[in-house]
């Protein structure tokens, strides 16, 4: 309340002034009984001119316009204000509305409603305009309103009006096919977007449509991330793909020897072809009902055997033709413990494909009569690994065609590779 009466007391410091003046010229002439009368008048009409002074014009004519939906989060808000003039006070220089002070209020809800910017105008209809200094939330309604005030603090309000602001872009979907990749291999992200001008994938890809896919073959540890751009702002997703360092156990270009079951099962022939990379083993198979017969090489290194034990599992590729049967991988440590893993679909495809498995999905293999243990594979100590392919149906028949190998490798789940 003091605030407004100093606020009057100044302006009526004004008017004593230009008063005072003309009571000086007025005394200069010899008239100041007059003069007197003339200042009590003089200052009678003012205080009634105050207090009959017109208040603000209603703020209205918003923009956004009332109940707008999907606006960005950083919108200038626009109204329409002014206030009538006073003409005696306006020529004296006093006019309270010559000067009005605009706040704005916005909020969720009208309890909590605050400024977020003043304007300052002056007499008659006027655009007035302020810029968010801070950015609305998306997704969100709010309501606003100005309230004006001119130098007599005498105030008007507008209505309240509605906006709301435009949701962020919607990540529908954001995934790839597997989150776990040998080195070489490919894999797939797809994605669907709604509600987005700018869709990027990064890293490698770029600009994308709303919806898509992309094959793509990781060099290393990779964080796949989507950022959704829209008016309203921008959402992001992303996938973490891990990529299996390989390391390679043997090229499988030559050096490998038979390894059949001694009941007739042979391997026709065994010879060098192109492979995935460079060159691979081929060999052809006849098996006996229920037999089996492949290839196997001693990989060891100088000391002793082939140490894999900081390793996780073992990678190869293969394709083949003509054969019924399952293709297995054994590996034989030092003492003759037989550990191996099988693939019945898959590894006979006509297309190069490459196979992983770690070594928990081993299990041990009965060979030459050997019974299985409960002693677990000595992986620091490898004395062979073999190729072999089984007839486990006991075709009547048996099962003859061929199978090629390429890129025998192990690799790690995690951290840098063990020297193999």
């Amino acid at each position: 309340m003091g605030g407004r009466f100093d606020r009057l007391f100044e302006a009526l410091m004004d008017a004593a002034e230009i008063v005072d003046g003309f009571i000086q010229r007025v005394a200069r002439g010899g008239r100041a009984k007059q003069s007197l009368s003339v200042v009590g008048g003089l200052m009678a009409a003012i205080l009634l001119l105050f207090a009959l002074a017109p208040g603000p014009y209603e703020p209205q004519i918003p923009c956004p316009v009332d109940g707008t939906v999907g606006i960005g989060l950083a919108p200038p808000l626009w109204w329409v204000g002014g206030g009538p003039a006073t003409s005696v006070l306006s020529s004296i220089g006093l006019d309270p509305n010559s000067r009005i002070v605009y706040r704005v209020l916005l909020g969720t809800v009208e309890e909590e409603m605050g400024v977020v910017g003043t304007a300052r105008g002056g007499r008659g209809r006027e655009n007035l305009v302020i810029n968010l200094t801070e950015p609305l939330l998306p997704g969100t309604a709010y309501i606003w309103r100005v309230e004006a005030e001119n130098r007599l603090k005498k105030r008007s309000s507008g209505d309240v009006w509605t906006l709301s602001t435009r949701d962020l872009p919607e990540i529908d979907l954001f995934e790839a096919d597997r989150s776990l990749v040998g080195l070489g291999d490919d894999l797939t992200l797809r994605w669907s977007v709604a509600d987005a001008s700018q869709i990027e994938i990064e890293p490698g890809i770029g600009p994308v449509s709303l919806r898509g896919d992309a094959t793509l073959s990781p060099p290393e540890r990779v964080t796949y991330t989507l950022v959704a751009r829209s008016f309203a702002g921008e959402s992001t997703a992303s996938v973490d793909v891990e990529v299996l360092p390989s390391f390679i156990i043997d090229s499988m270009a030559a050096g490998w020897s038979t390894a059949v079951d001694g009941l007739g099962s042979r391997v026709l022939e065994i010879w060098a072809v192109p492979g995935a990379d460079d060159d691979a083993t081929r060999i052809s198979i006849d098996l006996v009902p229920g037999g089996w017969a492949g290839i196997t090489k001693s990989p060891s290194r100088r000391g002793g055997g082939l140490d894999l034990s900081y390793t996780d599992g073992l990678s190869f590729s293969s394709r083949g033709i003509g054969y019924d049967g399952a293709l297995e991988v054994w590996i034989r440590d030092a003492a003759g413990t037989v550990h191996g893993r099988s693939w019945e679909e898959g590894a006979a495809s006509m297309n190069w494909t490459r196979h992983e498995a770690l070594y928990k999905e081993f299990d041990c293999i009965e060979v030459d009569g050997r019974r299985c243990t409960d002693l677990a594979l000595d992986l620091s100590n490898v004395s062979a690994i073999y190729f072999v392919v089984i007839d486990r149906e006991v075709h009547r028949s048996g099962t003859t065609g061929w199978i090629a190998i390429d890129d025998l490798a192990a690799f790690r789940l995690e951290g840098e590779a063990a020297k193999i």
